[in-house]
Parts: structure tokens; sequence; C-alpha cells
């Protein structure tokens, strides 16, 4: 188990190759297609995959070089921007969604409900550091 765990980066890496993504863009994609008109600002996404300000700022610019995301507006805030989705990008939200969820199943099918029940807030609580 814990091979297929440290293995799914890797797998991820491998999948999203094949759209010519990266791991990072493909989860980036799936964030942003659950989000309001598909469009969220820098900090949010930083802080749901917990990551640096310039690392972000990198895995957008080479997004948007491949127009998969565009930089707008906020309707709420003038002075801000958000990243929203481009429609090349949204094409490939339901490959995106497909292999995370089979992901999702390929994990979690090796654990019993009241394993999975018993595991969550300890990884809720790592999560939150």
């Amino acid at each position: 188990m814990v091979n297929q765990m440290i293995n799914i980066g890797r797998q991820m890496n491998d999948f999203a190759r094949q759209s010519g993504l990266t791991g990072n863009q493909m989860n980036t994609i799936d964030y942003l297609s659950r989000q309001e008109n598909m469009a969220a600002n820098q900090q949010a996404i930083e802080n749901e995959f917990n990551i640096r300000r310039s690392t972000t700022t990198i895995i957008l610019q080479r997004m948007e070089k491949r127009q998969l995301v565009q930089r707008i507006v906020d309707p709420h805030d003038r002075r801000q921007r958000q990243v929203q989705l481009t429609s090349s990008a949204q094409q490939l939200v339901p490959t995106v969604h497909a292999y995370i969820d089979s992901q999702e199943k390929r994990l979690t099918a090796a654990f019993s409900p009241a394993e999975l029940a018993t595991v969550a807030p300890v990884l809720r609580y790592i999560e939150e550091g």
C-alpha cells in the first residue's frame, strides 16, 4: 500500500503528460473547475495546495502561456484579478475529473468505511498543519 501511495504523484504526472499537462496543472484545472465561474484568485489557489506564491505564479504563467487560464478582473473587487479557466481548459475538465475520481476510488477501495471514517480526521489535522 505504501508503494501505491508513493506512486500516486508520478502516476498523475504520467497521465497529465498525455494531455500535455503537469500534475500541478491538472490539479489547478480541477480546483478552478469546482469554483464559481471556474475562477479564483491566486491566493485561494496558494491556500488550496499549500504552495508558495512564487510557485503558484510559475504554474499560472505556464498555464497562461498554453492558454489554459486567463486573468480577469474580479467582479467583486475591481482592484483584484482572478484566474479563470479558458475554453481550452474547460474541455479537459471531464477527463481531469474522471481521472481524479478513479484514483480516489482506487485508493479508498483498500479500506473499510470504518477505517476511512477513522483516518479522515487525522488527514484533516495534518492538512491544517
